[in-house]
This record gives structure tokens, sequence and C-alpha cells, in this order.
């Protein structure tokens, strides 16, 4: 066989032989673009798991697996002289893993949006799942450090990055509705200042008046973490539940 012009990057180290072995369709090829999507989805899934979310382990290794073996399929297609798109099966992959994640994301009932970051994280397994399948080792591996970095590190340089900003997005339960009013003087008292109020109607036959209220931080202010401040809400003798969304 005879090694094909365009050859990934790192099996261009490898030399020519081991090249052409991972880059047509051979058993040892379909054996490594079946077990890399096991480990590089797996140790993804693991962390989703871990953080018990809606899916984990199982779903995110059976969507980079299943995008593998569909490229791998079209491109065995392809290497028979069919008359078809080399990546027609993928782009119907990506299609159908949106659908799959679009199911993930719901609105709960304090107006918090779930499942944002596991629709985009079951999108992005796919995709790695493509590059795998179709012997683009070297992007796979890189996108398998990145989706991993972003899912691990990412939200702590993200929560730090708010707290920094000051800016802070309650869900409020009062016991009745005249409540409000005190709160937002109780903020103003605070060195806070009220950026944004919206009445939650989804409580409107519970006899709470419930509110997601957006505040920003001013100069001076004695609360310098967000925990500090929904702790001090808290402790409000007319707030019946309290939580940063």
């Amino acid at each position: 066989m005879v090694l094909v012009d365009i050859v990934d990057p790192i099996l261009k180290i490898c030399g020519e032989g081991f090249a052409n072995a991972l880059t047509n369709i051979t058993i040892w090829s379909v054996i490594v673009r079946l077990l890399l999507p096991f480990i590089f989805a797996g140790t993804i899934g693991l962390e989703r798991a871990a953080k018990k979310h809606a899916a984990g382990l199982r779903t995110y290794l059976l969507v980079c697996i299943g995008a593998s073996a569909v490229t791998m399929a079209n491109q065995f297609i392809s290497n028979m002289g069919a008359n078809t798109d080399a990546a027609r099966l993928g782009l119907g992959v990506v299609q159908g893993v949106g659908f799959l994640g679009a199911g993930t994301i719901i609105v709960t009932s304090r107006n918090q949006i779930k499942g944002l970051t596991t629709a985009a994280g079951l999108w992005a397994v796919a995709c790695l799942g493509i590059c795998i399948g179709c012997g683009f080792y070297t992007a796979s591996l890189i996108m398998y450090v990145v989706i991993l970095l972003a899912l691990l590190f990412l939200p702590k340089l993200e929560r730090a990055y708010t707290n920094k900003k000051g800016i802070i997005e309650i869900h409020v339960e009062f016991d009745s509705r005249s409540s409000l009013k005190t709160f937002v003087n109780c903020v103003r008292d605070s060195q806070f200042k009220v950026v944004s109020v919206e009445h939650n109607p989804a409580y409107s036959n519970s006899g709470l008046s419930v509110y997601t209220i957006v505040v920003s931080r001013k100069k001076g202010c004695i609360y310098k973490t967000h925990a500090d401040f929904v702790k001090m809400v808290s402790e409000l003798d007319y707030v019946e539940y309290v939580e940063e969304i």
C-alpha cells in the first residue's frame, strides 16, 4: 500500500509503515479508532458523571464510539468506489447529536437553564469521534485535552471572574410581596446596586413572592464574595429561601 499524500502529523513521525496501517482501513486502524473513543470519551464522561449530570460515562462513550464508527464506515464505502460524499455520514452525526443535546436542556422553576454544558459536551464529543474515525489523530488528541481542560478548570476560572466583577444573580423567596421593597432598601444599604428584578410566576399559588434578582457590588462593600452576600440575604427574617443562580 502506498502512503497517502495527506498524513496525520503524529503518524508522519512514526514512519511510513505505521502511518499506512492507521490511515487506511485495516484491522489495526479499526481497533485504534474504537479504543481511542473509549479512553477519551470515557474520561470526559466520568468527569460529567462525578458531577451528577444527566449525560455521564455511558452517554459520552456511546456518542463518541458511534461517531467514530460511522466515519470509518463512510471511509470504507468511499474506498470501495461508491459514488458518495465522504462527509455525508459525519454530517448526519453532527445533526443527530444536536437533537440529542437539545433534549438535555431544561428551564427549571427557578428560571435556571440547565444542561447547556451537557449538550455542548455531547456535540463536541461527537466531533471528537468524527476526527478519530477519519484518522485525524493529532486533532483528536488536542481536542480531547481542550475539552477536558474546559470541563475541569474553566468553571473555577469563571467563578473567580464573576466574583471579581461583583455581579450576583439570585433566586429569592419572600414571605410576602411587600417584603420586596424592604429587601431592595437593605441591598442598597449594603453597598449593592439592584440591576434587575423579575417576578417568577411559577410560584403564584404557593403563597410566596418569588423573584430572580440581579445585583452588583459597589466600591467599599463589606461582602467580598458571592457566598457572603447570599448568607446575609438568607439571614433576613422575611426571606424564606435564597440561592445563587
